[in-house]
């Protein structure tokens, strides 16, 4: 194994777009040095079922892993620096100043739509205000998908599949693609839904290259 294997690329670019016009989220592409390492490294690691809520498994890495420690450290340093003061206001309206705290594993995502359970066929949000992504597919396998409820009731449509279109309910409001190597830093508390579609979930192509991202999970 590299013996600094998350070691970051150099100077890679921040882009800056918006979900439905008016909430950030960053871009940075070329996130790794080495970002087929970083794949190799990760898929070698023992999974286990991941929450409720995510259609794959889950592993992590060792937590005193040196080199994964300081990539955390840079990234904390950059969503304090530059995503925090563009960040919108959370739910609670409590707008952060600082990170608290930083957790991170890494998710496969291999179930196929016929099997996914109602919480899985719908959008989500996230335990923490703001989610980090690294999409370490080299090829299409979607990125992220962001949604708004087009009225104030409950959710009462029973969807089929991965959440990947507009409907009655919701409006597609946002996408980010996924492009390999590419760190995405969004607000969680906006409803998203990784992108899954294609030929790919529904063969043995999930399984022998499968959809692999790096979450990060920023606790404010």
């Amino acid at each position: 194994m590299t013996q600094d294997l998350f070691a970051i690329g150099n100077n890679p670019p921040i882009a800056v777009d918006h979900i439905d016009g008016r909430i950030p989220y960053f871009a940075i592409d070329g996130i790794f040095r080495d970002p087929l390492a970083v794949r190799e490294a990760a898929l070698a690691l023992p999974y286990s079922e991941g929450t409720a809520h995510y259609p794959g498994r889950v592993a992590r890495f060792p937590p005193d892993n040196t080199s994964l420690i300081g990539f955390l450290r840079k990234v904390v340093s950059l969503v304090e620096r530059e995503y925090l003061p563009r960040m919108p206001t959370p739910p609670d309206g409590r707008k952060p100043a600082r990170v608290r705290g930083v957790d991170t594993d890494f998710a496969i995502t291999d179930v196929p739509p016929g099997r996914l359970s109602p919480e899985q066929r719908r959008p989500h949000i996230d335990a923490v205000p703001v989610f980090g992504l690294v999409y370490l597919n080299a090829e299409p396998r979607g990125g992220t998908l962001f949604f708004k409820p087009k009225s104030a009731a409950p959710p009462s449509i029973d969807r089929t599949g991965y959440p990947t279109r507009s409907d009655e309910e919701l409006e597609i409001a946002g996408h980010i693609e996924g492009r390999f190597n590419r760190l995405a830093i969004y607000p969680g508390f906006i409803l998203h839904s990784a992108e899954i579609e294609g030929a790919w979930i529904e063969s043995d192509e999930r399984l022998q290259k499968p959809r692999l991202t790096q979450r990060i999970m920023f606790f404010i």
